[in-house]
């Protein structure tokens, strides 16, 4: 996996979020985590999570890969480049 410098890099979600979770399954950090012997999925920590049907991302473990915002049926999730954004 390429490592992404997510300090220049931001993930925006629209509204249109459907809560499907494809989104949570491509992640490759859960992917990651959920192959843990100690995996609890109601305790550990994801990148992406689905809450009262809408993707919820964790800013702190997301790596900004942009699987999630690729595979979006919806479109919800976006990479923005931050540096590109301000230029």
């Amino acid at each position: 996996m390429a490592k992404v410098n997510k300090k220049n890099k931001k993930i925006v979600q629209s509204k249109n979020c459907v809560g499907c979770g494809i989104c949570a399954s491509v992640c490759p950090i859960n992917t990651k985590l959920m192959k843990n012997d100690d995996f609890d999925p109601e305790t550990t920590e994801l990148a992406i999570r689905i809450i009262d049907g809408v993707a919820i991302l964790s800013d702190e473990i997301c790596i900004r890969c942009g699987a999630c915002s690729k595979i979006c049926p919806v479109e919800s999730l976006k990479i923005v480049d931050l540096e590109s954004a301000t230029a």
